[in-house]
């Protein structure tokens, strides 16, 4: 699991993509886009979007666009030894122990944001993708074959081209405001 595929093609575009992964967890990476002249787009991976969403909320960053890869919208709180605090919260298992410090979004910023989605997903179920797309207006989905790891998964070709395709749509129509 690596971003670092993802990362190359963009280089390829002329664009420079700064890489933070969590320790120990590739497929919680939260990186950056830029190209100069060009939009600033925050790129996250699995809890790595739910950073982004986190610092996209930021006064202080304020980037231009955000891009979602498999954004976990499914959670249960752990317990401090690493089980399930109660059965009845949904979940699948592996389930992520960053709830509290990355709580999963109730609605989605007023930014043009790009969501890929594995159509397979377990995660992060597709109808719960497309529920919480409904809340921004500035939003798109492109849901491509395979599961929640759709960096390196079987439509990773479809996520490297939907991204430029995102990150060009930007640099050619400025976000408003």
């Amino acid at each position: 699991m690596s971003f670092e595929g993802l990362r190359l093609r963009l280089a390829l575009d002329g664009y420079t993509t700064t890489v933070s992964e969590e320790p120990g967890a590739s497929v919680s990476t939260l990186a950056e886009a830029r190209i100069p002249g060009a939009p600033f787009i925050l790129l996250g991976s699995d809890i790595g979007g739910l950073r982004a969403l986190t610092l996209a909320g930021s006064p202080a960053l304020r980037p231009d666009g955000v891009v979602l890869l498999g954004l976990p919208l499914l959670q249960r709180p752990l317990s401090a030894d690493g089980g399930a605090r109660n059965s009845e919260d949904v979940a699948v298992d592996g389930a992520y122990p960053y709830a509290s410090v990355y709580p999963v979004p109730r609605a989605l910023p007023d930014l043009p944001i790009l969501l890929i989605h594995g159509v397979d997903d377990q995660v992060s179920p597709l109808p719960l993708t497309q529920m919480i797309i409904r809340t921004a207006p500035r939003a798109r989905l492109t849901v491509v074959p395979g599961q929640h790891d759709v960096i390196t998964g079987p439509g990773h070709r479809t996520v490297a081209a939907s991204t430029l395709m995102f990150l060009e749509s930007l640099r050619h129509d400025p976000p408003l405001g």
